[in-house]
């Protein structure tokens, strides 16, 4: 395999990787609606879906919205956990701030 086919194999795997972990992190903001916490891995879910379908040939679907849909769900997941920033830190608390054990007790 050409080091050039390697590479964009390893992009994709990696932008993959990047777009689950924030779809994951969206879908764990609990003060958000539900459905904006899901559209992101619903968008990844069709993309995938429309990837998948290479596998059966059918290469025109996945050539015209696998990667937008790709993208969508990257910059969403991107929007949405930066408002989430933005909300935290306008009310006072860090961004990061966590309770520093599971149960809430202490910090």
């Amino acid at each position: 395999m050409p080091l050039t086919l390697l590479l964009i194999a390893v992009f994709a795997l990696a932008f993959t990787v990047f777009t689950v972990v924030l779809s994951v992190r969206v879908w764990r903001m609990t003060d958000l609606p539900r459905w904006r916490r899901v559209l992101p891995a619903l968008l990844l879910c069709a993309a995938l879906a429309a990837s998948l379908g290479r596998a059966w040939g059918v290469t025109a679907v996945a050539e015209a919205v696998a990667f937008p849909l790709n993208a969508a769900a990257a910059l969403l997941g991107m929007y949405e956990r930066e408002r989430w920033r933005a909300r935290r830190a306008a009310s006072g608390e860090r961004p990061e701030a966590g309770t520093g054990s599971r149960n809430g007790e202490g910090r």
